[in-house]
This record gives C-alpha cells, sequence and structure tokens, in this order.
C-alpha cells in the first residue's frame, strides 16, 4: 500500500539545546518516517551565513534570485530532510502586548491569510554569522521579518516536493504552514507544543496569540500535547473541540553515553530544568526551597535552563536565603540532564501553565521522583505522583521533605510513574497523527 507523503514544518534538535519541541519533533518524526513518506523543513539552528544580498519580494521569484536562494539558504541536510537559512526561535515571546488593538488585528486577519506579515520585500545584506540562540535577528530587524523571510523559502522549497498532506509545529511555521494550505489546497494539521497564553499569560495577549489563534481557525485540525492545553485552546482561542485532538509527547533517550551516577552524599538535590520564565514558575521555586531549607538544611537546589543574558537571579524576593546552597548551571547538553536526572533526589516542577512537560517524563523514566503542578499536561500521564497548586509552596515543600525522608514513599512514587510513563511511546503518537490524516484526506 502507497505510504501517504506528509511535509513537516518542524524545530530540529540540537544537542546542546534542551528545549522540549526540539526534542519532541525529532521523535515524533522519527516514529512517522516508519509509517509515512515524511519530508521535513527545518529552520536553521546552528551558525547561519549570509554571502550576498537577495531580494525577496512579495510577488514571483525571478530565475536568478531562485537560483541565489537554492544555493545560499536552502541546505539538502540528506534524504527528505532540508534547512532553511532562517534563525528562528521557538519560544520567543512578545514581552509587551502590542499596541494594536484587537479589532485591528482581526481586521488584518480578515484581509489576509498572513497575518502581521505584510512586508513587501526583505533584503538580505553583506556577509555575517549570527546564532539562533542568541536572540539576536540574523534576517532583517524583527522577527515578523524573518516569519515572512522563512514563509518565501518553504514556498520556493515546497514547489519541488510531492505531498498529500502539512503538518506544522508551533507558531512560527504556522504562516508557512497557510500558505501551502493555500496554494495546494492540502489540508493542513497544526500541532501545538507550547502556546502564548502559557508563556505570558491572556491577559498580555500579544500579536504571537492572535496569529496562533488565526491559524487555527484556518487549519483542518490542530494537535495539542495535552488535555489541559487543549481546553486552553478551547477556552481562550476560541476553538471548537472538535478540531482538536489531543496526541502526547513520549520519551526520547539520549543516543550518547549518560553517566550514571546516584547521589550517595549527605547532600540532597533538588532539580528544576525548564526555562527561567515566568510559566515555569522559578519565583515559585525559590520560595519552595526557603520552605525546604527550614525542615531540612542538608538540600541543595540545582537549576538549568535557558534564561534571558545574565539572568539575575538575586532579584528574585528571597534568593538570598537560598543562594549559598543554590547552583545555576544554565543551558546544558541532554546528556548532563539526564546525568543530573540519576544524580538528584527530586524533579520539582512548580508550573504557572505547562502544556506537557517532557523534562517530568523523563525524570519519571528514569526513576527520580516528580513533584507536579496540577497545571501541566504531564500530570495527566503521571497520574500518581505527588502534585499540587504551584502557588502552594508550602505544600511543594512538605511533599519534597517526604520524598527525602520517607523510603517506602519514593519507592511507591518512583514505581508508580514508571508504571505510568511506560504506557507512553512515539510509535503510537506517529500512528494517531496518521489516523487523523487518513480522516482529512478522505
Amino acid at each position: 500500500m502507497k505510504k501517504l507523503n506528509v511535509l513537516s514544518l518542524a524545530w530540529k534538535y540540537h544537542p546542546s539545546i534542551t528545549s522540549g519541541v526540539g526534542v519532541a519533533c525529532e521523535g515524533f518524526n522519527n516514529a512517522l518516517s516508519q509509517i509515512t513518506d515524511l519530508t521535513v523543513i527545518y529552520p536553521k539552528v546552528t551558525k547561519v551565513q549570509i554571502h550576498e544580498e537577495v531580494v525577496l519580494d512579495a510577488g514571483n521569484l525571478t530565475e536568478k534570485q531562485k537560483k541565489n536562494i537554492w544555493k545560499e539558504y536552502i541546505e539538502h541536510i540528506k534524504n527528505k530532510e532540508y534547512e532553511v537559512a532562517v534563525s528562528l526561535d521557538p519560544y520567543y515571546t512578545v514581552r509587551k502586548p502590542d499596541r494594536k488593538e484587537v479589532s485591528e488585528i482581526e481586521e488584518e486577519h480578515r484581509e489576509s491569510d498572513l497575518p502581521l506579515i505584510n512586508s513587501d520585500k526583505i533584503r538580505v545584506h553583506k556577509t555575517t554569522e549570527k546564532f539562533l540562540f542568541e536572540e539576536v535577528d540574523v534576517f532583517g530587524e524583527s522577527v515578523k521579518e524573518k516569519i515572512f523571510l522563512y514563509v518565501r523559502l518553504v514556498e520556493e522549497l515546497a514547489g519541488k516536493l510531492n505531498f498529500d498532506i502539512i503538518h506544522a509545529h508551533d507558531w512560527m511555521t504556522f504562516a508557512a504552514g497557510i500558505a501551502l494550505k493555500n496554494t495546494y489546497n492540502k489540508p493542513l494539521v497544526l500541532h501545538v507544543h507550547s502556546l502564548e497564553y502559557d508563556r505570558v499569560g491572556h491577559k498580555n495577549a500579544s500579536w504571537v496569540y492572535d496569529i496562533e489563534r488565526h491559524a487555527m481557525s484556518k487549519a483542518d485540525k490542530v494537535i495539542a500535547v495535552s488535555e489541559y492545553t487543549k481546553g486552553i485552546i478551547e477556552g481562550s482561542y476560541g476553538l471548537s473541540g472538535d478540531k482538536i485532538e489531543t496526541i502526547y509527547n513520549a520519551v526520547s533517550i539520549p543516543e550518547y553515553d549518560v553517566e550514571k551516577r546516584n547521589n550517595s552524599g549527605k547532600v540532597s538535590k533538588i532539580l528544576f530544568a525548564g526555562r527561567i520564565d515566568g510559566n515555569k514558575g522559578i519565583e515559585y521555586f525559590i520560595e519552595i526551597g526557603q520552605s525546604v531549607l527550614k525542615y531540612n538544611p542538608n538540600v541543595e537546589f540545582i537549576v538549568v535552563g535557558r534564561g534571558e543574558e545574565n539572568v539575575q537571579f538575586e532579584d528574585i524576593e528571597g534568593f538570598n536565603e537560598i543562594s549559598s546552597r543554590f547552583k545555576y548551571l544554565g543551558s546544558i547538553e541532554r546528556s548532563k540532564l539526564f546525568s543530573l536526572y540519576y544524580e538528584c533526589d527530586v524533579l520539582c516542577m512548580p508550573s504557572v501553565s505547562e502544556p506537557f512537560g517532557l523534562t517530568a517524563i523523563e525524570a519519571a523514566h528514569v526513576g527520580l521522583p516528580v513533584v507536579l503542578s496540577n497545571k501541566t499536561g504531564a500530570s495527566e500521564i503521571l497520574k500518581r505522583t505527588p502534585k499540587t497548586t504551584f502557588w502552594n509552596t508550602e505544600k511543594f515543600a512538605s511533599i519534597i521533605v517526604s520524598l527525602l525522608e520517607n523510603d517506602s514513599l519514593r519507592e511507591r512514587v518512583i514505581a508508580n510513574n514508571k508504571k505510568d510513563v511506560a504506557t507512553l511511546s512515539w510509535k503510537t503518537s506517529a500512528a494517531q497523527a496518521l489516523t487523523i490524516y487518513k480522516q482529512l484526506l478522505n
């Protein structure tokens, strides 16, 4: 039987980047490639080199421009995998809401299928070299311009590909997905790994939120990584529930060596793994640390994850009280993250809003006890792990201390969590996606 041709607009996994979306896309697409004829297009995640000026007009490209694009900006990585030289960050968010009123944004939505990306042309100048995760603009002066450029490059590349369905992962790829849907009249599936709602909250909704909402209204189906995220899409984005399907992520174990060593010292280690921003709950973690130290002074708090340049933990209330027991390791490679899972005693995830929480699933898989906020998708998988509301820091602390001091409780939590995550697999997730594709094509 002939396999379906699927075009995936995804995020590439890189060993030095521990963001969940890249890991999830790799695991999902690896499994999907076994049951479909899959082609993947990634934004650039390594150095971006620009050698000469190219103008990407809103209209048709000239043959010269097309040749320059294929020479400089579209890389054929390997069979069925391509990379376009646009530096994008899947976790970018607008920290300050756009000045435009919602009514103005809705008017733009009616006028165009590429909301807020209305540049007539993008000029790429001179030779330069930048990194994606330094939060710099490589092309143009704004993220909107870079997304426009990404759309143009994907359109050029797609013209030489054969596909039955389009699968776009997270908001920066959504505009390109809509453009392809309109051009080729193919079904569009949007995969939501995170939302602007999670990053800044509905009250601070920006133009990113409006792109997400507009794209979902145009999609044929939306995949949410948890029922929690599905509920937010229904309640805060106004999408009908019958248009949304939940497909859980699974565990991806690093293929390279992981140093497995248990913490046999007298100091217990509490791990926080995630971006250093509001929705991950770093402020609540520090408050939890204060309470834990009242019960058990022989505790160390380990924090890993990307943060803004020169993260100032000192500015967080209560930090000075735990600073002597606090270590920030920054962004680390996944092999080191898995080594920390074996080395630490508890993973603490006091997320304010967490679409899934891949680190919780990974930790549970290797036997690290997990204490969760109930505002996480992972809590739907780890049904029996201790959990509470993110703001109840005293309860978080009490649970952590119990896990450190009560061996039978700790062993029971570890055993239950391992059973719960054993039900997950990328093969199952990919099979669910294939069912959705077939339903749309029929």
